[in-house]
């Protein structure tokens, strides 16, 4: 999106000696890269993290995503222990991305103008003790509520995860947090699913379910204490003031947009959806122009529109909403048609997709050392074409076999897939903040998370509806129907794969 030019301030004149004939001091060394006009930047970044303070900064966003997995697999439980509908079981996950989603890019903004370490430990203290409450909850409608206040508390703590890593480090060492960042990001889910089969076998609360939100406790309890200790204190210098306007027209748009998205279904996609979905656009706009307005002014916005004046941020977002919303659909797919049309256990579908996760973190870690040698172009190239190829031949694989599906040779090829997703995750993550100043890191991050989280949610609509015109087609639905819809997932994942590689040659050169 293209913005107006912000105004420019004058280079001041090199100072003159007061003496000695008058000539004039020699100017300072130019930057290698000049800064964007309408960001500001710090003289220097922090000195950096360290193995200690980089774990602890992960581990908001390692226990936000372990704690979502989990939850998903541990609702036809909680159905069963609270006699919840099936609307209300749906709520139980949707709630927590609605409320993780909406106010993210307010919480980046809050950690820029008050200190990132200041959100991290509230959003952490708020995780924790609201998901001691889903713990104890009596009723499905204390739960429900739990869980929205819970992802609130994410939206606090995990925008302040990538802020902090662009604003404390440089270099090398930002190539390898960003390669372990997203490494959390995507070994998390599978992790989550695997620990979350695991503790429904072990109802020590009185609900396997139960076990879920506890193990959701404990994390919180030690991430906080570590955080007390090790977290660093970055944030942004300058004048503190609150875009509370566009933080209510944000709001608003993001809510018009992510209800009838995740709710939608549920809920049998009454007109009010639909009115909704029509006045998000508007919406947007009205925020992105107010946006604009206080940018001119040389106010303080929520989201400064310069960072879309750069090529990697503005191309890296249209790049991560392509990800994300594959592998939402594929995720989505995949736990439906295992689970209910192959009968497989919660477990067995958590541990077929483990080899996919082990290989998504190895080849994540690595990556890290890839990027400062071949370049972040060249990686996501390689990345989405690596994962085209293997997606094209799993859908190929899946549908020939459908409800025969072997398990052995489905986790073999998702190898292959975790290297391709592994390529693409972590590199796009270190093209996108490559340019960002510290300064604006947090509302960065903000911005690309919401944009993640929504592709993700609009990922797992497009994919319900695929696999309910899959299942319509069926006069009794079988193995079959639900593995050729997950086998056509995959073949759009991999046309999104495509997309995402030519999309990576526009990126800059470095």
């Amino acid at each position: 999106m293209t913005t107006p030019s912000a105004p420019h301030d004058s280079p001041s004149s090199p100072a003159r000696e007061s003496g000695g004939g008058g000539r004039a001091a020699p100017p300072p060394p130019r930057l290698s890269t000049p800064p964007e006009p309408g960001l500001s930047t710090p003289p220097e970044p922090a000195p950096g993290l360290g193995t200690g303070r980089l774990l602890t900064t992960l581990s908001a966003l390692l226990l936000s995503v372990v704690s979502f997995a989990a939850a998903g697999i541990a609702v036809p439980d909680i159905g069963a222990s609270l006699g919840a509908t099936a609307a209300e079981q749906s709520l139980v996950v949707s709630v927590y991305a609605l409320g993780f989603a909406i106010p993210m890019v307010l919480g980046g903004r809050l950690g820029d103008l008050y200190g990132r370490r200041r959100l991290f430990l509230l959003g952490m203290a708020g995780f924790t003790l609201f998901s001691l409450v889903a713990t104890l909850a009596p009723s499905i409608t204390v739960l429900i509520a739990a869980r929205a206040l819970t992802g609130i508390s994410a939206a606090a703590m995990v925008p302040q995860v990538l802020a902090t890593i662009t604003a404390s480090t440089q270099g090398a060492e930002r190539a390898r947090a960003v390669a372990l960042f997203g490494a959390t990001a995507g070994g998390a889910t599978a992790v989550g699913q695997v620990l979350g089969g695991v503790l429904l076998s072990v109802p020590l609360l009185g609900a396997p379910w139960r076990m879920i939100f506890a193990m959701s406790v404990l994390m919180g309890a030690i991430a906080f204490a570590a955080a007390l200790r090790w977290l660093p204190d970055t944030g942004a210098p300058g004048h503190r003031s609150l875009d509370l306007t566009g933080t209510t027209l944000l709001g608003l748009a993001l809510l018009a947009l992510m209800i009838p998205i995740s709710l939608g279904g549920a809920l049998g996609r009454p007109v009010w959806c639909w009115v909704m979905l029509g006045a998000a656009p508007v919406l947007f706009a009205a925020f992105w122009q107010w946006q604009l307005r206080l940018h001119r002014g040389d106010r303080v916005p929520l989201v400064p529109p310069p960072l879309f004046r750069l090529g990697s941020y503005r191309i890296g977002l249209v790049m991560a909403l392509m990800l994300q919303s594959a592998f939402g659909g594929f995720t989505f797919l995949y736990a439906i048609s295992t689970q209910t049309g192959l009968g497989w256990s919660p477990m067995h579908a958590a541990l077929v997709l483990l080899p996919f996760s082990l290989c998504f973190l190895t080849v994540s870690i690595w990556s890290g050392k890839l990027a400062p040698r071949f370049g972040f172009r060249r990686l996501l190239t390689i990345g989405g074409l690596v994962q085209a190829a293997l997606l094209g031949a799993t859908a190929t694989s899946v549908f020939l076999q459908g409800a025969g599906l072997n398990s052995w040779t489905f986790a073999a090829l998702l190898v292959g897939v975790g290297v391709g997703q592994a390529l693409m995750f972590g590199p796009l993550v270190g093209a996108m903040i490559a340019d960002v100043p510290p300064a604006s890191a947090g509302a960065a991050s903000g911005v690309l998370q919401t944009t993640q989280q929504a592709a993700m949610g609009l990922g797992v609509a497009v994919a319900g509806g695929l696999l309910g015109a899959a299942l319509a087609g069926s006069t009794a639905p079988t193995g079959q129907a639900y593995t050729s819809a997950l086998a056509i997932c995959m073949l759009v994942q991999a046309a999104f794969a495509v997309a995402f590689a030519l999309c990576a040659l526009a990126l800059p050169r470095r």
